[in-house]
């Protein structure tokens, strides 16, 4: 029985080293945006929680 080997290249030898690097700081600054559209969510849902509280904490008064 023959026996065919296939050798193939190491990402290393077919991807330079500087697009690795640009891809990995492009990847980071995606992440980050999106971390900064989750934190602005959250701040948004959490202005509105706080107007929920104060609309619950208003009470009527009596004025004689």
């Amino acid at each position: 029985m023959r026996e065919i080997k296939i050798v193939l290249p190491d990402l290393e030898d077919v991807v330079p080293e500087e697009f690795v690097e640009h891809m990995l700081n492009a990847t980071k600054e995606i992440l980050l945006a999106m971390r900064t559209l989750i934190d602005s969510g959250l701040d948004k849902i959490e202005a509105v929680e706080e107007i929920a509280k104060a609309k619950k904490e208003i009470k009527k008064i009596e004025i004689e």
